[in-house]
């Protein structure tokens, strides 16, 4: 998943006016307005950056002269106390879009630093890590974009994108499965169906679904659905899936791994901006 140029355009924009930036009482009557700084962004730790783009783009629209002095791109491991970013502008700008521009560098740097540690605990199995519609109401995209550059799949970005039935769908209309054997072989081929029960499994095979989603079973059950399953579709696990359990749910032999936790529970990390007059 890549952001456009609009998308990039659209969300800094919002982010400057959600903090006022062009109201900024303390820079605007603490600082002068001539005085020109360097600003270093620098990791306290090992990080997969993200949001670089994003960063860039607030400061072309917020600083009239600024000089990129040093960056890199998004996707780059940094090392602690790596440079990430250094650029010179005027000081208040700087000083307007501080917390704003470090808040989108350490979330979306601590999303893909996330995903990229779960990707590294699979990398001998044949499995790929996907992310889930788990996120941040109105940064679902963002999120995303951080987790395809720590190295994970995009799984569907929204309900528009193919069918996936879950245990609520099935309660809601038990005639659920009726109408799964009604669909056209092209439609039906976009369908997930989620399973919690072996039963549920036995039920998709003999629907000929080609994406089983195995949801918060036990491995000796994901081991005997992958039996009942074999080669007649994809097999997708999810559901209490960490970075001390991955690696031995990967070598079951599954093909996709969900997980929610590389957007809803990733730590920020740590990266800090200092200030020099210049």
């Amino acid at each position: 998943m890549k952001l456009t140029n609009k998308e990039i355009i659209n969300y800094a924009q919002e982010f400057l006016n959600e903090d006022k930036t062009n109201k900024d009482i303390t820079s605007k009557y603490f600082i002068d307005k001539t005085q020109r700084a360097r600003a270093e962004f620098l990791s306290e730790e090992k990080i997969v950056l993200s949001g670089i783009d994003l960063v860039l783009k607030i400061f072309k629209l917020k600083c009239k002269n600024f000089k990129i002095l040093k960056k890199n791109k998004d996707g780059k491991k940094i090392n602690k106390n790596g440079k990430i970013l250094v650029i010179e502008a005027n000081a208040k700008d700087i000083l307007s879009i501080e917390r704003t521009t470090l808040n989108i560098l350490q979330h979306l740097s601590g999303i893909s630093t996330l995903t990229n540690e779960f990707c590294k605990r699979i990398k001998t199995s044949k499995a790929i890590i996907l992310d889930t519609r788990k996120t941040t109401p109105g940064l679902r995209k963002l999120e995303k974009y951080a987790t395809y550059v720590g190295g994970a799949k995009n799984h569907r970005l929204d309900l528009s994108e193919r069918f996936m039935i879950k245990d609520n769908h099935i309660l809601a209309n038990p005639d659920i499965f009726r109408k799964i054997g009604l669909m056209s072989e092209a439609k039906k081929n976009t369908v997930i169906m989620e399973c919690d029960t072996l039963t549920q499994v036995k039920k998709a095979v003999s629907l000929k679904i080609k994406h089983i989603l195995l949801d918060n079973m036990k491995i000796n059950t994901v081991k005997d659905a992958c039996k009942l399953i074999g080669n007649k579709a994809k097999i997708e696990i999810s559901g209490g899936v960490n970075l001390q359990n991955v690696k031995k749910i990967s070598s079951i032999g599954v093909d996709f791994i969900s997980v929610g936790a590389i957007t809803q529970s990733a730590p920020a990390v740590k990266i800090n901006l200092l200030l020099a007059k210049i």
